[in-house]
């Protein structure tokens, strides 16, 4: 799988896109369903060919995308505050996931086994398949020692299905963080590589406009 700056971006945009889907569940209990499809998916894509099959289109990545530009080039991280403890709560844990190469392959092995039930519902946003993410969350990344802690309105995280959603998209997440880290991603980069970042996310907003007009 060839890599570049692009790839690199996109990666990345996919963990600040399930951090900005947590933020916004916990707070309204609302998603939107697009975003939340192609965050979920990814994490079945386990030997993709190129990172946009990962998670669709680049504009499938939308949010994420726009997410990050705004923390980065607009420096907006009040409005952001959440979804960049999130983000860097599910780097954290990826990187604590690598080095336990068994809880890794149990991982694999029920995300394996999830993905040849999904024929029997309708997507991956079906509200069973969530709940089996969440399971494998809890079961796997749950028992590590560091845990994400999720703000929002209570009312709407003491909702099973709310919880449910949340584990899932984090587990997404952490998909990312591992596709990053396999292109090479890594802190120090993201504090020299600022500006040509910034420029990535550019062209790929300006590619999902393009595209956006042509439908």
């Amino acid at each position: 799988m060839a890599t570049n700056k692009t790839d690199k971006a996109l990666a990345l945009s996919g963990i600040f896109q399930s951090a900005a889907l947590v933020q916004q569940l916990s707070r309204t209990g609302e998603l939107p369903n697009r975003y939340l499809e192609a965050s979920l998916k990814s994490i079945f894509s386990l030997n993709p060919s190129n990172i946009v099959d990962v998670y669709g289109s680049e504009s499938k990545l939308g949010l994420g995308i726009d997410t990050l530009y705004k923390v980065l080039a607009d420096n907006d991280t009040a409005r952001y505050a959440d979804a960049i403890r999130y983000s860097i709560g599910i780097l954290h844990v990826e990187k604590m996931l690598r080095k336990n190469t068994d809880l890794l392959s149990v991982l694999r092995s029920r995300l394996e086994t999830t993905e040849t039930q999904l024929i029997h519902f309708d997507g991956v946003t079906n509200s069973s398949v969530i709940a089996k993410l969440a399971d494998i969350y809890v079961d796997t990344i749950g028992s590590l020692r560091y845990r994400i802690q999720v703000k929002g309105d209570p009312q709407q995280l003491q909702r099973d299905s709310v919880a449910n959603q949340v584990r899932a998209i984090l587990l997404s997440g952490v998909r990312s963080a591992m596709l990053w880290r396999q292109l090479g991603g890594s802190r120090i980069q993201l504090l020299i590589g600022k500006k040509g970042l910034i420029t990535s996310l550019e062209s790929l907003k300006s590619s999902i406009h393009l595209e956006n007009d042509q439908q």
